[in-house]
């Protein structure tokens, strides 16, 4: 995983436009996996079916990534800067200590506000099957993204 997290993060810091992750468009986008958990505990039922995911997203100033989904639901956990979300027609602007929730099926977009880079921690709740070095991010179909 984290050898296709600095690839990721290679690719967005050589790429002076927009690039492509799993046929996402983004651009300044770079993630690190910080914590992985596959043993759930008292939770046995969903050990070697699920796992947990910390990673900090760091996006940017002008950084963006359009329409997607993502592979399992997850909480989100603003540091800091500022960053405009997009999901269902609602736009909201989350500043640091805000947190909100995705279930990974709605189509959303997110893109930075201002001149300061957006650092987000994203939990999130993922197959065990996941192949390791897999984002969990899932490019929309063309005829369902909005402009």
């Amino acid at each position: 995983m984290r050898h296709f997290h600095a690839a990721l993060a290679l690719l967005c810091l050589a790429a002076p436009s927009a690039a492509r992750a799993d046929g996402v468009d983004l651009k300044g986008f770079h993630a690190k996996v910080k914590a992985e958990l596959s043993d759930l505990g008292h939770l046995s039922e969903l050990n070697g079916r699920y796992r947990l995911r910390v990673t900090e997203v760091t996006m940017d100033p002008g950084g963006y990534m359009r329409a997607h989904h993502h592979i399992g639901p997850g909480l989100r956990c603003m540091q800091t800067g500022e960053m405009k979300y997009e999901i269902e027609g609602k736009t909201t602007i989350y500043k640091p200590g805000d947190c909100f929730t995705e279930t990974g099926a709605a189509t959303h977009e997110s893109s930075v506000v201002g001149n300061a880079p957006v650092v987000l921690l994203n939990f999130e709740l993922l197959p065990a099957t996941l192949p390791e070095g897999k984002g969990s991010i899932i490019a929309v179909p063309e005829e369902r993204r909005h402009d």
